[in-house]
This record gives C-alpha cells, structure tokens and sequence, in this order.
C-alpha cells in the first residue's frame, strides 16, 4: 500500500505538467515497428552537412533492420556483473555501438594500456586510492579510465529506478572524484571584474601564477538549439552566463563551446558572428510530425559525422545544455568512460502501466531498469555519445509515430527515446539530482537549499502580487518564458512580489544581469512585462475604499438565502462553493463579480453591508431563483460570533494577517475564512477565533469542539498547533487550481 501511496505521489507533478503544457510508464515479445525490428543494430553511418544528409542517414539505418536479434538482454544485474545468460539481442546493440566508434578510431594512434589495479576492500579504502591517483596524475590525463566498474547504489531514485556510481563514495559529503576542487590554489582566483566582462571579451586565460590540480578533466558544452525569436533570446542568456563561469573559474572543466543549430537547409543566422556555431538541416515533418524536440538528436547525429566535430570537440567529454539553462556554477565533471552523468526527471518513469506498457515493447530487458533520465543536462563520454546518438534518433522517431508511445510520453518523448537507446547499448547513469533545479510556484522554490549548478526555467513561475503562489493559473505576477515566444521578454524584468519565493528572485536576477550585460547585443523591441498578463484586481487593500474593506470583514454570504458560501476577500479575490473568482468595487454600493461570468452586485450599506441584489445577467449565471434576487449574510455562520472578541482586536498583529485575507487552506484543505467578530468559516463547520492578547502574532481558533494555537507568520502562512496532543499542521493562503469559477457547472 505504501509503494502505492508513493507512486501516486510520483505522478501528481507530471498530471500538473501534462495540463498546464496542455500536452496529452518482465519481458516482452518481440515487436517491430515502422519496418525496423526493435532489436536491430546500428552500424557507422557516414554523415554529411549538406541538404541531402537526411535521405542519406536514413538509408543507413534502414539498410540494417535485417542484422539484429529478436530479443534484448534482461539488464537486472549491476553494470560490470554479465549474467549467466546474456540476450544476442542487446548484445547486438552494444556490439554494433561498439563498433561504431571503434571504426571511428581505427586510425587514431592508442597509448599503453594501463596495468589492472587490484580491487580495493571497501568504500573509504577505494576513495582512497582514487583522491592519491588523482593527486599523482599527469597534466591532461583522464583520471576516470582507471575508475573501477560503476557501482549500483544503494540508494534507489524516488521510483524505485536504479543509480550507478562513478566512484564508490559518490554520495558522501566528500566524494573522492571532486576532491581535486577544494585544492585548486588562490593564485587561481579569478579577478575581481571578471563576472561583469562583455559577452564578446576573448577567451579567459589563467591567471598569472595558476597552476590547476591534476584531476581536472575537461569538457566541452553543445548547446542545441533551433532558429527561432523564442530560443534566440535564451541562447543569450545562456551563453552570457556560461562565459561569466568561465571566467569565474579558471580551472573549471568546462572548456569548450559549441552551439548546434537546426536551420532551415542548414543556413547560418546573426548569432554566428558572437559565438561558436555549427548549423545543421532541420528535420522535416515526415520525422518530426511537428515535435521539433526531435531535432536534437538529428543535430548530434548529424554533428557526429561531419568533420567540424573532430576539429572543434578536442575534449574527451561533452555536456548536452538546452537554451533554458541558467548556469548557476561551473558543473563538475563527474563522467566516466564507462558512465554518463545525467538528471532524474519526476514525471519520467518506468513504474506506470501507461509508460510501462510502451518501454516493454522498445526495449525487452528488465523495464525498470530503464532510467528516468533524459540527453540534457547530461555529461556523457564522446564514445559513449557516439554509440547511443543513432538509436536515440531512430527511436525518437519511432516513438513519435507511435500513438500510443505519442500518448503515453507527451512532451518527454524524445527524452525516452534517449533512455531507452542507453539501456539498449548497455550505458548507465550516474543520477546526480544535484546538478540542476526545475522550480515553479509549487516545488522547489528555495533554490540555496539545494545548491545546484543549473537553475532549468521548464516550468513558469506564478505568483499574485501579494506574493501567493497562484497553481494551475497565470499570475499577477508571470515569470513563464512561453510569453514570449513572439517577442523576448523586456531587458528590465518586473521585480519579483516581496513574499515571492526564492526561485523567483534568482531568475529574474540572472536574467536582468545578463541583459544589462549584453547591452544592444539583446533585441530592443520586446514583449510584455511580468505584471501584463493577468493584471491584478487590486494592487492593495487601499484600493478598494469603505464597501470592497466592509464585505471582506463580513461573510460569508449566500443568494436565495441558501446558496453558498460566497466569501470576499481582500486583494479582490473570491471563494466558495463556485470555485475561485475575482471582484472588484465599481461605485458607492456597487462590485462587479467574476465568478460564472460577470454580475453586479448593490449592496445595501458601503460600511455595514447585509444584502446585496444581483443584477439580471448576473441572476441567471449565480442560478438565483429570480432575476434581481438577493443576497445577503448567512444568518447560520454568522450568529456563532465568539463572545470574548473586543472590538480592538481588529488592531493585534495575528487578526490583521488574518482578518479578510485568504482563501485559506489547512494542511492543503479548504477553504477557511477569518470575519469580524470572530466568526471562523472552516471545512468542518462554521468555528470561532479570538486573539491571545499575550503574543501578538498568536491567535485561538477552535473548532469541531477542538483548540489550536495559531502563530501567524509574515507572506500568508501560519502554523497551527492543537492543543489536545501538540499535534502542528501548517497553514497558507492557497490560490489558483483552476480558472475563474471553475465550479460553475456543479449544483450549489
């Protein structure tokens, strides 16, 4: 039942993704799809960068689906540990990848192997021997070749997937493969101007005196990429940010750069003459059936045969970076030959039967032994890049004219087709969690905490101007780059609402950082600022003069004299029965309501309000009994006043965070509201809620017969403990899930 709970869990992140994006998880039987058996092998293929590249790859790999075998190994046992019976067919695979890139370096002179080192006894002893061969090794040379065989973790990911280790202590506060870092010396601080350089400054040279430690193992960034306004104006943020690393650290390894563009015939654009570029043929729509994700592994197939890519990637590893990428730190190198570095992405897994379903038939081992990993950010070895880039081409096509395949992978498709090509040629993955964030208005906000190298802006950052996170809606407040798809956004991003969380203060920094930097290099002409694209109903309490104050302090009201709640509160927010909707005061006695539609509402009083009418159109869409019906107080909720309220009270710290705020939820439940007099409205029934004239941010509430001490705290948010048996729950003000009177077609 627990495994159950935890998988649910899993998968409420990808249902939010799925409908926010408005995008649609042992052994099989053998299956072919699109003429090409699942267990067929891939040869070298010869590449070129001509318009004719296409036709001819595609050729390649259909001149081959009579080599394979019809079955692919069980990959259940821990990498470096064969079986006792090995499938032809995933041998197949990782022989026909093996071939590849030994046929690519059949005419590259090979060093000396190395003696064999004797396996160590345990962990500490095996970080050990790594941290003194790291610290003995020569200038250049790749310290990972001697690694011992990836280790299985003991330590699974949050589904259950496994994860390799590239050195055994990997996981420790101090792994051995970093140690290397802490002893870079001071003379390799970097200068005190270097973060603010121009984008067009010449390459960062060491400074005078530095000598970087041995154990650096260098690496070379291709940032993919497509022409477009959407992802130019990312490709700048980018690259502003990875050279101001670059020049942050002198010693970092990640040295090399590259952007791999998909153009229409392979033409070059203007962003060629500030950074270094290789332009490729765009797929067609007989491949990408309008996902142009797919691009990307066309583009690294494609790169991979031309003869750009052995003059340009002299390093021995790559880093696969998308546009989005925020670099918060030079990343670490922590491949190996035999391992690729990559990210475990949430609503990826191969647990779920829908996902599941489709991996069975791409890939005959163990399907849980498919990792929920994607190409990007990932650091992979150029021969391990060379032995997976077809399969994942060719299987992203597939997987993409596959319908259910379509349906069950959505906008991860080519991501899958990159997992399940590594799983078929036999490459595992260190999952590093640490390597990059994907914060929003939900999930992980407090960027320090997890003190990653890359902040990935996939998902938008909403928040109302109050600083609410505002779920499953667009906010007042909207950091989301799919605004700008037309137009970049402007140089001078809105700041950020006071109670925003972290994550939004770090992305609106690094990018109003770069901007400046870049100067005239970012385009003038732009898009809306943040605050354009669902304007507040009110920017604060002072807005709403004596009636929209009045009816957020009394409540809750109800038409037809049983219809309900409606509750007011401030910031022009609504809540009840009808789902979440805004109001805002259009004279002395009148609000207009969104909420089902538009209504007007005339209050009988702007200072003590009890009834209000609603307007014809507005009868009709609040299903009042006749047009002009009334609303008013419901007499129910507010006789149960709590006789110990003073009319001061309204002035203690707790009551006024609390007082016409909300909608509030407790634990995630809601809604709870706080009127005047005392009068608590709650999931459980109407309660009551005085202050503890002792502590001025601490009031009582009691309900369902029960006491709780509730600490109010600063950005909406208090902490209830019972007083029965201490037991705390927290509490926030909780908006969006849904647009405006999201309830409307339910009965009240």
């Amino acid at each position: 039942m627990l495994k159950l709970q935890v998988l649910l869990l899993l998968m409420v992140p990808f249902g939010l993704v799925a409908l926010y994006h408005h995008l649609s998880y042992a052994t099989s039987r053998p299956h072919t799809l699109a003429g090409r058996p699942r267990g067929s092998s891939l040869p070298k293929i010869g590449l070129h960068s001509d318009s004719g590249a296409l036709k001819h790859t595609e050729e390649a790999l259909s001149s081959l689906a009579s080599e394979s075998a019809a079955a692919t190994k069980a990959a259940d046992e821990p990498l470096g540990e064969p079986g006792a019976e090995d499938d032809d067919s995933q041998a197949a695979d990782e022989e026909a990848a093996d071939k590849v890139v030994a046929e690519e370096e059949e005419d590259v002179e090979q060093p000396a192997a190395k003696p064999k080192q004797q396996k160590p006894t345990g962990t500490a002893a095996v970080a050990g021997q790594l941290a003194q061969a790291t610290v003995g090794a020569a200038a250049g040379e790749d310290v990972a070749a001697a690694y011992p065989a990836p280790t299985l973790s003991s330590t699974r990911l949050l589904d259950g997937s496994e994860n390799y280790l590239p050195v055994p202590d990997a996981e420790s506060a101090d792994p051995s493969d970093l140690r290397w870092r802490a002893s870079i010396p001071d003379a390799c601080n970097p200068p005190a101007d270097a973060a603010s350089a121009p984008l067009d400054s010449p390459a960062p040279t060491l400074p005078a005196g530095c000598v970087c430690p041995s154990g650096r193992r260098p690496y070379h960034t291709i940032l993919t990429a497509q022409v477009s306004t959407y992802q130019r104006w990312q490709t700048l943020i980018f690259y502003h940010h990875f050279k101001k690393q670059q020049r942050l650290h002198p010693c970092t390894e990640m040295v090399g750069f590259t952007r791999l563009l998909a153009s229409n015939n392979g033409g070059p654009d203007d962003l060629m003459q500030l950074m270094p570029t290789v332009a490729v043929p765009q797929l067609g729509f007989d491949k990408t059936r309008g996902f142009q994700v797919i691009n990307r592994p066309w583009t690294v197939l494609q790169f991979l045969g031309m003869p750009e890519f052995a003059q340009r990637i002299t390093e021995s590893y790559v880093y696969i970076a998308e546009t989005d990428h925020l670099l918060l730190h030079d990343i670490p190198n922590r491949a190996t030959p035999k391992l690729n570095v990559a990210f475990f992405f949430p609503y990826m897994s191969p647990v779920p039967t829908e996902q599941a379903t489709v991996v069975k038939r791409y890939y005959d081992g163990n399907h849980l032994t498919v990792q929920p990993v994607g190409p990007s950010p990932a650091i992979v070895h150029v021969d391990n890049l060379k032995k997976l880039t077809p399969l994942w081409y060719q299987l992203s096509v597939d997987l993409k004219a596959d319908g259910a395949a379509d349906r069950a992978f959505g906008w991860v498709l080519e991501m899958w087709g990159y997992s399940i090509a590594c799983a078929r040629v036999g490459v595992k993955h260190y999952v590093w969690q640490q390597i990059q964030i994907e914060p929003s208005s939900t999930w992980h906000q407090n960027v320090s905490a997890e003190n990653p190298y890359i902040y990935h802006y996939t998902f938008g950052v909403e928040y109302s101007i109050d600083g609410i996170p505002m779920v499953g809606a667009v906010g007042e407040w909207s950091l989301d780059k799919r605004h700008y798809f037309g137009a970049p956004p402007p140089r001078k991003l809105d700041e950020p609402p006071a109670c925003a969380q972290e994550c939004a203060w770090t992305w609106w920094r690094l990018f109003n950082e770069a901007t400046a930097a870049l100067g005239d290099v970012y385009p003038a002409q732009s898009g809306g600022n943040l605050r354009s694209f669902n304007p507040a109903a009110a920017q604060s309490d002072s807005d709403v003069g004596k009636l929209g104050r009045a009816i957020t302090r009394t409540g809750p009201w109800v038409v037809d004299g049983k219809k309900g709640p409606i509750l007011f509160h401030s910031m022009g927010r609504v809540s009840g029965a009808l789902g979440q909707g805004t109001w805002s005061v259009t004279g002395e006695l009148t609000i207009s309501l969104n909420l089902c539609g538009h209504s007007t509402l005339t209050f009988d009083s702007s200072e003590t309000p009890t009834k209000f009418t609603v307007g014809s159109a507005g009868a009709l869409r609040l299903r009042a009994s006749a047009l002009g019906a009334a609303g008013a107080l419901d007499a129910i909720w507010t006789s149960s006043r709590d006789p110990k309220w003073q009319s001061s009270d309204v002035d203690h710290v707790g009551v006024k965070r609390l007082l016409g705020t909300g909608p509030w939820a407790w634990a995630g439940i809601s809604t709870m509201a706080f009127f005047d007099h005392g009068v608590l409205v709650t999931p459980w029934g109407h309660g009551t809620y005085v202050p503890d004239r002792e502590a001025a941010d601490v009031v009582l509430l009691t309900f369902a017969g029960i006491v709780h001490r509730v600490t109010t705290h600063e950005c909406h948010k208090f902490t209830s403990v019972r007083a029965s048996d201490g037991n705390k729950v927290e509490g926030w003000i909780q908006l969006g899930g849904g647009s405006p009177g999201s309830k409307c077609h339910q009965q009240w």
